[in-house]
């Protein structure tokens, strides 16, 4: 029982790594420029983060999400590793890529600064699919994550 345990606190501990980035909150200025490239951010359902540039985050879920897996991530690493407030916006910078930090899995890449990355923020009434530039606020997006962690058949 007591390797179990020790198991369980590594694998914790584990999650629990500093990316080094601090956001500004909503005055716009964005994200300091101490930003590791490479940096990672994991959910405790096993949806990981990566700080690709000062500007832009990547969320590289597990295998088999939907796209509410992708905001949920976003919302997590944005309020808990950014310091991004509630009602601060957060703005899809890519559809669904390639991803650069997660050795080619799909990832979508996203941004609390879109002035500073180029996006123009689109404002839709029905989503559907992925639209660069589409946003809602961390609060929104946290509302995507599933209660409960998805089972595999």
């Amino acid at each position: 029982m007591k390797k179990l345990w020790v198991l369980a606190f590594s694998v914790l501990a584990a999650c629990q790594v500093a990316t080094g980035a601090q956001y500004s909150g909503s005055s716009g200025a964005g994200i300091a420029a101490t930003a590791r490239t490479g940096a990672t951010y994991t959910t405790p359902y096993g949806t990981r983060v990566y700080q690709v540039d000062p500007n832009i985050f990547e969320v590289v879920p597990y295998a088999l999400a939907q796209t509410d897996e992708y905001w949920c991530g976003a919302a997590k690493y944005a309020r808990r590793r950014l310091g991004a407030g509630w009602q601060d916006q957060i703005y899809m910078a890519s559809q669904r890529v390639r991803s650069a930090a997660a050795g080619g899995r799909t990832a979508v890449q996203f941004t609390l600064n879109p002035e500073a990355v180029g996006i123009t923020p689109v404002d839709l009434e029905i989503r559907i699919g992925q639209t660069v530039g589409d946003h809602m606020s961390v609060n929104l997006a946290d509302t995507k994550c599933q209660p409960y962690p998805p089972i595999f058949f």
